[in-house]
Parts: C-alpha cells; sequence; structure tokens
C-alpha cells in the first residue's frame, strides 16, 4: 500500500518504547565484545524504521475502522483459507515444517489470515467492491489454460553422500522399512529432517531437470538414485497425479476470490489514503531541549 511517510520524533518514540535499558540483554560476544539487544534494534530503526512504523500506523488505522464498522471475521472463512494454504505443501506434516522453518506457528498463521481477512471485509464493505458472473466467466475464457492442474507427482526424498548409502536405503525400504523415518534419520536435506522427505505433490518443471525427469519416470512406490552436486539423491515416488483441463464450475470460486483479491488491492491504497487524512496522528515524543549557550 502507499504510505505517508513517518515523522521522525514517531521513529524515535517508537525507538525509545523498544529499547527500555533493564531489558537490554547480550545477544553474542565478538572476542569479548558483547553485542546487545539494543544495538541491533537501533540499527534495525535506522535502516527500517520509517516503512515500519507506517506499516503500524496503517494497521491500526484499518482496525479502528473495522471497529467502528462491527466488522468481525468469520472463523469458518479463516479455517478455510488455512486448509488451503495446507493443500499447497501435499501434507500436514510438510505445511507446519515449512512454517516452523520460517520462524512462526500455525497460530501465527491463522492470526495473520485473520487480519487479512478482517482488511478485505473493510475494503469491499466501504467500497462496494465485488465481482459479478460476467467478470469470472470472462477471466475462465482467457486463462482457462493456465487455470487447470497440471501433472505432479507426490514425492519423497533423501539426501546421502555417497551411492553405497544410496543403495543401502534404497534395499531397506524395498524390504520394507520406513522412509519416513529413514529421511529423519540419515537425509542431509533440511526437508529430510523436517517432514521425513516429503515434498508433497511437485509440478513438473518444478525440480531441476535431472531431478524432474527420474521423479516423473518412477510408478506409485518405485525407487531411484540420482546423483548430484552435493550426493545421491534417493527418490521416491508415492502417487502421480495427472494434468486436468479445468472446468468453470469447479474452479468459478477461486476465480472469483482472485479477482475480488485485484480489486481490493486496487482500492486499498486510495481507501487507507483517506482513513490518513481523516486520522489524528501525532507523536508523543517530549520536545526537544534547547542547547546551552
Amino acid at each position: 500500500m502507499n504510505t505517508i511517510p513517518a515523522t521522525l520524533s514517531l521513529l524515535l518514540a517508537a525507538s525509545a518504547a523498544a529499547i527500555p535499558a533493564p531489558a537490554d540483554r547480550e545477544i553474542v560476544k565478538v572476542n569479548g565484545t558483547p553485542l546487545r539487544q539494543g544495538e541491533v534494534v537501533e540499527r534495525l530503526l535506522k535502516r527500517y524504521g520509517p516503512q515500519m512504523v507506517d506499516e503500524m500506523i496503517d494497521e491500526t488505522l484499518l482496525r479502528q475502522a473495522a471497529k467502528q464498522k462491527g466488522l468481525k471475521v468469520d472463523e469458518a472463512e479463516v479455517s478455510r483459507r488455512l486448509a488451503k494454504l495446507e493443500e499447497q505443501f501435499g501434507t500436514r506434516e510438510l505445511f507446519i515444517s515449512q512454517i516452523e522453518q520460517a520462524g512462526s506457528s500455525l497460530s501465527k498463521v491463522r492470526a495473520d489470515l485473520s487480519e487479512e481477512l478482517l482488511r478485505e471485509k473493510l475494503v469491499i464493505t466501504a467500497r462496494g467492491v465485488k465481482v459479478g458472473d460476467d467478470e469470472v466467466k470472462k477471466a475462465f475464457s482467457e486463462n482457462k489454460d493456465k487455470l487447470g492442474r497440471p501433472e505432479a507427482v507426490h514425492l519423497r526424498h533423501i539426501l546421502v553422500k555417497t551411492e553405497a548409502e544410496g543403495s543401502e536405503i534404497i534395499a531397506k525400504v524395498k524390504a520394507g522399512a520406513d522412509f519416513t523415518a529413514i529421511a529423519r534419520e540419515r537425509s542431509m536435506a533440511a526437508s529430510g529432517k523436517a517432514a521425513g522427505g516429503d515434498y508433497g505433490f511437485v509440478a513438473r518443471g518444478m525440480l531441476p531437470p535431472e531431478i524432474d525427469a527420474v521423479a516423473f519416470a518412477l510408478k506409485p512406490e518405485g525407487l531411484k538414485m540420482v546423483p548430484g552436486p552435493r550426493g545421491q539423491h534417493v527418490l521416491q515416488a508415492v502417487e502421480l497425479r495427472p494434468a486436468k483441463t479445468a472446468v468453470l464450475d469447479e474452479v468459478k470460486e477461486d476465480l472469483r476470490e482472485m479477482l475480488l483479491a485485484e480489486k481490493i488491492k486496487k482500492e486499498a491504497p486510495d481507501y487507507l489514503q483517506e482513513l490518513r487524512r481523516k486520522a489524528d496522528i501525532k507523536s508523543s515524543e517530549a520536545p526537544p531541549a534547547k542547547a546551552a549557550r
């Protein structure tokens, strides 16, 4: 969103509130020299402060406007959005592991989705945004080829150093060993430790060419080892999913949601500027002391 630059006084006020002296803990030492939390936060504020304060002002204005209009988020819709996100990862385990690797949590993602939905509802209400059936049909006609489901493979993966290790793992899995357990124990790839090597469904063309060709040639439960720069890739295809042509009745609601999001994105900056023009935004910073003569 376009924002009005924050004043320096607001930035300084935020800085003062963010770095209380008693909480200025030591984060790390470099040859005995401590680096403290306050120093890190101060540098972040200098570099990103104006943008951060502007974003916080915008978020506050939007929350206030939503409250004034009595708008609330439908928790069922939040759950639906969360489920759609999860579907993109193939498995819940992989979804959660990716969230955690990014330093977040499922509850934080849900809270963010709730905030996003509230902002959308606010702009829709304030600006009368809507998408008609004719617009959905037109968009479907223009994008039919892109809306279909691509060919994909549900892939598992273990990365090991040597060909001997890869051959050993393949033999164990064929004998009935659990691929997921082995991945967690022995894979050098981050996905192995976090999600038992489960990549979920991967569309053709998303993997490196040498791995892509092998993965899509495998039959369900098939195993294959592929050499790579970091070692040997042990692949297992769980399920092959064929490409599917888009059908209007199956994609129309997703398409309507996408078109609505585009309209909201277009309307939101002007609406936010309107809120800012009407808002009383003041810094609580005390005026600077006069310099001694």
